[in-house]
């Protein structure tokens, strides 16, 4: 079963996008907006991350990217997770050719 990583739980209801895995919440309310921090704060929970999970875009740009950078590092893609109101969309960020 896929992981959905939640890089900050903001209180919202992740209920739909459980149907993409299970949630994992990587941190909760306030987080320093430090690239490096994020960086630091999110590693332990990515490094578990396979190539199929997702990760839901949500909290500080600087989670956002601190964990797209983390799982190109790792994958060469990041799986995105998108909220559009009532439903999750999924979309690929693909850095090479061949996956």
């Amino acid at each position: 079963m896929s992981k959905v990583f939640v890089l900050n739980d903001g209180g919202y209801d992740y209920t739909e996008a459980e149907k993409f895995g299970e949630i994992i919440i990587c941190s909760r309310g306030f987080v320093k907006k430090d690239i490096s921090y994020c960086y630091r704060l999110l590693h332990p929970y990515l490094e578990k991350a396979e190539y199929d999970d997702y990760i839901v875009l949500t909290g500080l740009v600087s989670l956002c990217c601190a964990a797209t950078a983390i799982l190109i590092e790792r994958f060469g893609k990041v799986n995105f997770l998108i909220h559009k109101g009532d439903y999750y969309e999924p979309q690929v960020l693909v850095t090479y050719e061949g996956t």
